[in-house]
């Protein structure tokens, strides 16, 4: 998954440092502050920032 993702020399994966509300739900968001929301859809976890989402 995004969360535990290594590159082969054991570093963290690129993408998961990328992400800017992925597992972040209540924590403020990067670029505005508001709250990050997080929701399931389908089975699958959705985050997003009701602020700069729309």
């Amino acid at each position: 998954t995004l969360k535990d993702f290594l590159q082969s020399d054991g570093k963290p994966g690129y993408f998961a440092q990328e992400l800017q509300v992925y597992g972040r739900k209540g924590e403020p968001c990067r670029i505005c502050g508001t709250p990050v929301v997080g929701t399931k859809h389908a089975q699958r976890a959705t985050f997003y920032c009701r602020q700069c989402q729309k």
